[in-house]
């Protein structure tokens, strides 16, 4: 079986899940990004490329329901997993109403998302695309408001944000390679059963 992990917060939670599910994962050096043993070969992944290894190369793998969408990777999704869970919400130093932002620049790491909701809502806003350290866009001039992921609050309130809007909640799910279930139907389907997470089809 090959297996795409997130590397970062959803990683040991990962590990774990599979775990339950009959994999020993042996991953004693996180550094290496492919590790071999005599039964899987695991893929240590930056957390937003899981889906594009899961399209294209491996089996199986988790990923965040945000990144799901914003990679738009033909895969399936039979599982949402009850850790990673957080929100992806809109931000900003003004309580601004979802109409006050039309025309104002909007900083994000899913650019995708972000102009998938504001154009269902008929707002036109400039995307700024930024990698890491969204919360600084406001304070640094570089946009009007942010749209992140969002766990306890703590870092928006600090940086003088406030959450003015959810777009989506967001949790760990189980990906898998659409050509990999035909194949591997029954493997995998064993791996579904034993992780024990009510089935859902992902829209």
């Amino acid at each position: 079986m090959i297996i795409a992990i997130p590397k970062g917060k959803l990683m040991e939670d990962s590990i774990n899940a599979f775990s339950i599910a009959g994999l020993d994962l042996n991953i004693e050096d996180n550094r290496k990004l492919l590790i071999k043993d005599r039964k899987n070969e695991m893929i240590l992944s930056r957390a937003m490329d899981v889906p594009l290894y899961v399209e294209n190369y491996a089996d199986i793998g988790i990923a965040g329901t945000d990144t799901i969408m914003e990679r738009k990777c033909d895969i399936m999704v039979p599982l949402k997993l009850n850790f990673g869970k957080c929100r992806l919400s809109i931000c900003s130093p003004k309580n601004y109403k979802l109409k006050d932002l039309k025309g104002k620049r909007i900083a994000t790491k899913y650019p995708e998302i972000t102009y998938s909701y504001f154009k269902k809502h008929g707002i036109d806003v400039e995307i700024v695309k930024l990698s890491g350290s969204i919360e600084l866009a406001p304070l640094m001039g570089m946009s009007d408001a942010i749209v992140d992921i969002i766990q306890t609050g703590k870092t928006i309130r600090e940086n003088k944000l406030m959450e003015i809007k959810k777009i989506m909640d967001v949790s760990a799910s189980l990906i898998v390679n659409r050509l990999s279930y035909k194949v591997k139907y029954d493997e995998i389907r064993d791996i579904i059963e034993k992780m024990g997470v009510k089935e859902y089809e992902y829209q």
